[in-house]
């Protein structure tokens, strides 16, 4: 789906009833200016997992603004259509891949409150994970964790106990969402390939029904 707009309130009205892919914009669009626009959408969870595209004049003001707005890409006057439609496909098939999920089971050393503690991790995306742990944690603790994929690479990052999956008393303990709050981009590539790369897997080994495949990208 495109959604077109004229200014930039629009732009943030639709983003917040659709919850866009990608936001393609001109930086000098009327009505709330770009930088606050795109400032109000980096402070809400629920919007800041969008790509943008900016397009502006070509000095240096203008490309220090858009740096301010956090822009995937700049694009200035005139527009090369050809590399401008090129940066909006990347950006639409990649976006996705940050909510892929997938199951994996190791173990994972933390520490709360400076004390080490041993969980365990059920799945992984590149925003978090989902750990089985004692009911030593809460709703809203911050933990340092390590772990290792299976393919050797050494995860090391910061996260909060964002969710807290209710269920019954088992030995191992309860379930835990957790969102990375401090993620270096190698680790976070890391894990997306390794993500994509089971998700892969499992869709060669069984294979979905064409209408469940179909995925459609959202841009304003």
């Amino acid at each position: 789906k495109i959604f077109t707009v004229a200014t930039n309130d629009e732009t943030l009205k639709v983003h917040r009833e659709e919850k866009v892919d990608l936001i393609v914009t001109r930086l000098d669009l009327p009505g709330v200016r770009s930088e606050d626009l795109f400032e109000s959408i980096r402070q809400n969870k629920g919007l800041r997992e969008v790509s943008t595209i900016i397009i502006c004049e070509d000095t240096p003001a203008s490309r220090e603004r858009c740096g301010q707005c956090g822009a995937n890409a700049v694009f200035t006057l005139p527009v090369d259509k050809v590399s401008l439609l090129a940066k909006i496909q990347e950006l639409v098939e990649v976006a996705p891949r940050r909510y892929y999920r997938v199951a994996i089971s190791v173990s994972v050393e933390g520490t709360l409150n400076n004390v080490p503690v041993l969980f365990r991790m059920e799945n992984i995306s590149a925003n978090g994970m989902l750990i089985k742990a004692d009911d030593s944690l809460s709703l809203g603790d911050q933990i340092s964790f390590s772990f290792f994929l299976p393919d050797d690479t050494r995860v090391r990052a910061r996260g909060k106990i964002e969710r807290v999956v209710k269920q019954e008393a088992t030995p191992d303990g309860g379930l835990y969402g957790v969102e990375f709050t401090d993620l270096a981009p190698s680790y976070r590539f890391a894990i997306e390939k390794f993500v994509k790369k089971e998700q892969d897997r499992i869709q060669a080994l069984a294979p979905l029904p064409a209408d469940e495949l179909a995925r459609f990208k959202k841009i304003a």
